[in-house]
């Protein structure tokens, strides 16, 4: 049985319209983004329409001067994010004047609200088992490896440093991972919503606390998505206060629907749709570990530049030399990273030619600058590059740093420790 309307008074209706509004406007395309044979296109067609509007509803609405970045840079906390949310908002909002208004509505707002729950659930559901499944697959936070083991915590972005200290342990990781696809599950069935609503809400105060202390770029969507866990638990918080804090017996609100026979059809088709595009995750990841990895190759791993001649002139250690550099790391696949005395990095395909003695460096910003460097070996681990560097001839003298004995990779688990060690 649904409540009457006239239970809900005018600034519930708005509030029920705008969260329905809101929600759907960020849960809808995260969810068709995650169905499989759609989400290629669809995901263009959803970037291309906000490459379009972007000038117009960014800055030539909202006053801002720059150009608005569209590009994919690991990040859904960019300029054109805010604005998105901002736009979203107004839409919500302009939107649930009018529906909450509106005197004739074919679907009464108690049957509405049970609705959105069971979208949100479904949504949240997708998000908290995709997510959940990376981590437990061990794909989110990479291990860690020469990059990470040869620069210093000052050379870490505070979004860095969390992500090494999640791929240090990947039992920890999908630690983590397996209560965010517990949550996820639970969503999915309509006598444990609320458990799983509770557990996801649990899962996602964590995540939120970690984007923000560590300044990790899904500030927006983990919020969002701890906000509908909330909203979900918000449905039976009577019933949660009576039996946790005032010792009481408490029930939880039975949300079933009457529905019809295409409704029915549509929840079955739904709940299908989250089914396959969830297994679809954990199917790629598997294939993708169960693939062959690559040899590191002989050059595989962190160099330290002991001597940096460059046009004759030997360029001492130096944290303002804008060309000297510091740090050589070649990583298993065929792809290197100069670090630079002030730490920069710079991106590389590398090329090792053995027969020709060659050492081939293609910067990734800029395909076109190539160098082609000649290599010696004067010993297992030490290295010579003589060649065209930074607009001039140099002679790299680079030696091995020992990166798989280091004290955080080797010292392992104790359960007696005599001194504490750090």
């Amino acid at each position: 049985m649904v409540e009457d309307d006239g239970r809900w008074s005018l600034a519930r209706r708005f509030g029920l319209s705008f969260l329905g509004l809101y929600f759907c406007l960020n849960l809808v395309p995260l969810m068709l983004l995650s169905v499989p044979l759609i989400d290629d296109w669809f995901g263009m067609l959803w970037l291309m329409l906000w490459t379009k509007l972007m000038p117009i509803l960014g800055n030539a609405a909202l006053g801002i001067a720059e150009p608005i970045s569209m590009e994919i840079a690991g990040s859904s906390d960019m300029t054109w994010n805010y604005v998105q949310q901002f736009w979203y908002v107004v839409l919500a909002a302009v939107g649930a004047i009018a529906w909450a208004t509106l005197p004739h509505r074919r679907l009464l707002f108690p049957a509405q609200y049970a609705w959105l729950r069971i979208v949100v659930r479904y949504g949240l559901a997708m998000m908290m088992l995709s997510y959940g499944f990376i981590k437990v697959f061990g794909a989110q936070m990479e291990p860690l490896g020469p990059v990470h083991l040869s620069r210093t915590y000052g050379e870490s972005s505070p979004g860095g440093l969390l992500w090494s200290f999640m791929g240090f342990s990947r039992f920890y990781m999908g630690f983590t991972g397996m209560a965010e696809v517990i949550g996820g599950a639970l969503l999915l069935w309509r006598r444990t919503a609320t458990l799983g609503a509770l557990v996801t809400a649990g899962v996602m105060a964590h995540v939120v606390v970690l984007n923000f202390c560590f300044d990790v770029p899904v500030k927006i969507y983990s919020s969002l998505f701890l906000a509908m866990a909330l909203f979900l638990a918000a449905h039976d918080a009577r019933a949660l206060i009576d039996l946790f804090v005032r010792g009481r017996p408490a029930a939880l609100g039975d949300p079933s629907l009457a529905l019809g026979r295409r409704m029915r059809i549509a929840r079955v088709v739904l709940k299908a749709v989250v089914f396959v595009s969830v297994l679809e995750t954990p199917v790629k990841l598997a294939i993708r570990q169960a693939a062959p990895e690559p040899e590191p190759g002989p050059l595989a791993g962190a160099w330290e530049v002991v001597e940096f001649v460059h046009d004759g002139q030997v360029r001492p250690w130096s944290q303002h030399d804008e060309i000297r550099w510091r740090q050589l790391v070649i990583l298993p696949y065929p792809v290197a990273m100069v670090r630079g005395m002030r730490g920069q990095r710079t991106g590389f395909a590398v090329a090792h030619d053995e027969a020709a003695g060659t050492l081939t460096l293609t910067r990734m910003a800029e395909p076109a600058a190539t160098h082609v460097l000649a290599l010696e070996r004067p010993a297992a681990d030490e290295m010579v590059l003589r060649g065209p560097i930074a607009g001039g001839t140099a002679m790299v003298r680079l030696q091995r740093l020992d990166t798989e004995h280091a004290p955080l990779v080797t010292r392992g688990f104790r359960w007696i420790i005599e001194e504490g060690f750090n």
